[in-house]
């Protein structure tokens, strides 16, 4: 583990931790309860509350402050990931072949489980206007709702996008800068929570959403070339990931999309991975992602400790 992994999951695990902890409290199901908790084990998404932490801390505020509004969207956060798998027929992830919460109890708990946790998100919130003068605990819901949002409305029209060949780059990327709504509302809220300058809160508004970008399509880098089982789901259930949409111009690869839309050979992961190296899809996304790296860096650099978001980008 790096070092900037081990802040992270230091600043990160006791929110999440917490956040589990208050909710199965108030859950009177035994079944729903032990659900919960497995799942709650493996939720190890520190980064997000992480960030939220940094970025208050960034301005010079107390991060201290940010428990509750993290604690509740780390609740939100999992029960729109339950509905994502579900939306997505995702009983199964990684080349691991573990099953998700939907794998091990069908749809129909999972669909509860999430609301669950959607509905014990939106109970925590209420806790932000004790800790927050009312006006600020405002501004940060709005920060919180615009964000969740427009990420929604971004899974929702990337819906158009499942099983389609017809999808261009600067289509998919805007898809992309809507899902990263999520992040900038993380480090936005901290920027706020921090009391920091408008200047200083609008750059950490940006430096979240590239930062979100980033994550996307690193994610799309991983799925694409180092986890066939992922590949094989985005291609039949879900959205083609960014480099294969940069070689749907070319007409080999639209016919051996086709075929594994229809009747997918191994033989056919290994053509089109070479395909996608013949025309450098790999480096293209690379190029997109550096851009974003530089736009984020930028960002960075207007707020008081800089430092602490610049040390994200190191190994």
């Amino acid at each position: 583990m790096s070092k900037i992994e081990e802040i992270i999951e230091n600043i990160g695990r006791p929110i999440v931790e917490n956040a589990f902890n208050e909710l199965l409290k108030e859950i009177p199901s035994n079944e729903a309860r032990k659900i919960i908790r497995a799942f709650s084990k493996k939720w190890k998404d520190y980064s997000r509350v992480a960030l939220m932490a940094l970025s208050c801390q960034s301005v010079g505020g107390d991060s201290g402050l940010i428990n509750e509004i993290a604690k509740s969207l780390v609740l939100i956060g999992g029960g729109i990931d339950i509905h994502d798998d579900i939306v997505d027929s995702s009983f199964f992830r990684t080349k691991k072949h573990k099953r998700t919460l939907l794998g091990k109890y069908g749809i129909a708990r999972a669909l509860l489980i999430g609301d669950a946790l959607l509905m014990g998100g939106l109970l925590i919130s209420h806790k932000l206007w004790s800790i927050l003068p009312r006006e600020k605990a405002n501004v940060v819901l709005e920060a919180i709702k615009q964000g969740l949002f427009e990420l929604g409305s971004a899974e929702f029209e990337e819906l158009k996008f499942v099983r389609n060949v017809n999808v261009t780059e600067r289509q998919y990327l805007r898809i992309v800068y809507m899902k990263a709504a999520d992040v900038e509302a993380y480090t936005k809220i901290g920027g706020i929570i921090g009391n920091g300058t408008n200047e200083e809160i609008e750059a950490l508004a940006k430096f979240g959403r590239y930062l979100g970008m980033i994550a996307i399509l690193r994610d799309d880098v991983e799925d694409t070339f180092y986890d066939d089982y992922e590949l094989i789901s985005r291609i039949t259930k879900e959205s083609l990931p960014y480099p294969i949409i940069c070689s749907l111009k070319n007409l080999e690869c639209r016919d051996i999309i086709n075929k594994m839309l229809n009747n997918m050979e191994e033989q056919d992961i290994k053509n089109l991975k070479l395909l996608l190296r013949r025309n450098k899809s790999f480096e293209k996304t690379k190029k997109v992602i550096n851009s974003l790296i530089k736009k984020a860096k930028i960002e960075a650099n207007k707020v008081k400790n800089s430092e602490l978001l610049l040390a994200l980008f190191k190994h």
